[in-house]
């Protein structure tokens, strides 16, 4: 397999000793919900195999609004949170996210922002002073906008992932990233119907065939592309065909 190609699941759906002897990389879930004991964290990293990769989704304290189904699912109290504001309760909830990254030794994170978040110019303003005050660590953070509304103006939006330096996270059977950085990052949801997703999909050979063709055409521009499963119960099954598929082309 390409060293620039980095293949996994969007949690760990098999058990750890399965998963690390299969693939190269997860992206951790568990963080989204609440956020684990840094001790916890830096167990994880001491029982993956040399050259593992981590990264980690950010918590929704941050991502999601205060009172959303996610935040009362999961239990977040964390009052002047949320909508990624540039609050002081903000940048404390990040500091905290940040420790759990460092103990990973996570490479990227990922902010994913609900259906509901639309685009507005205070929200515009928000994203700006938020990733531009936040300290990075050397890790590349990327951002999943939800709601059509961000990509109307794809010129817009690619301008605004730039100056802000995000990687544009996106599903490559419906969309391109638009940033220019030096990584891409997929995450694979399941098959679209419109704007509902069907998560426990299997995926074709012909769908796999089009990651493959835009993982190509990403490489012949970036440093190094993220293929990460979130397609539900199938998510282990069709990371390993997608893996195979990859290393064979690579021959």
């Amino acid at each position: 397999m390409p060293p620039d190609v980095l293949v996994g699941c969007c949690g760990f759906s098999v058990s750890r000793k399965r998963y690390f002897e299969s693939l190269n990389s997860v992206e951790i879930q568990r963080t989204f919900y609440k956020l684990p004991r840094e001790s916890t964290a830096e167990k994880w990293r001491r029982e993956a195999p040399p050259g593992f990769t981590y990264t980690l989704k950010a918590w929704a304290a941050l991502t999601h609004s205060p009172g959303s189904l996610i935040w009362r699912k999961s239990g977040i109290s964390c009052e002047g949170c949320g909508d990624l504001r540039p609050t002081e309760a903000n940048f404390r909830a990040w500091s905290m996210v940040l420790k759990i990254a460092r103990a990973l030794e996570a490479t990227f994170v990922v902010f994913q922002s609900p259906p509901s978040f639309s685009k507005t110019d205070e929200r515009v303003r928000d994203l700006g002073d938020f990733f531009s005050s936040i300290e990075r660590d050397g890790m590349r953070l990327g951002w999943e906008p939800r709601h059509e509304s961000w990509w109307a103006e794809r010129e817009f939006l690619t301008s605004l992932m730039d100056e802000l330096d995000l990687t544009h996270i996106v599903d490559p059977t419906v969309g391109e990233p638009l940033d220019s950085g030096p990584v891409a990052y997929f995450r694979l949801h399941g098959r679209w119907e419109g704007r509902r997703i069907v998560y426990n999909h299997q995926y074709s050979e012909d769908e796999l065939s089009k990651v493959l063709e835009a993982v190509r055409r990403e490489l012949e521009r970036r440093e190094r592309v993220y293929v990460m499963f979130n397609n539900g119960r199938f998510m282990f099954k069709d990371a390993l065909r997608f893996l195979s598929m990859l290393s064979s082309q690579s021959k």
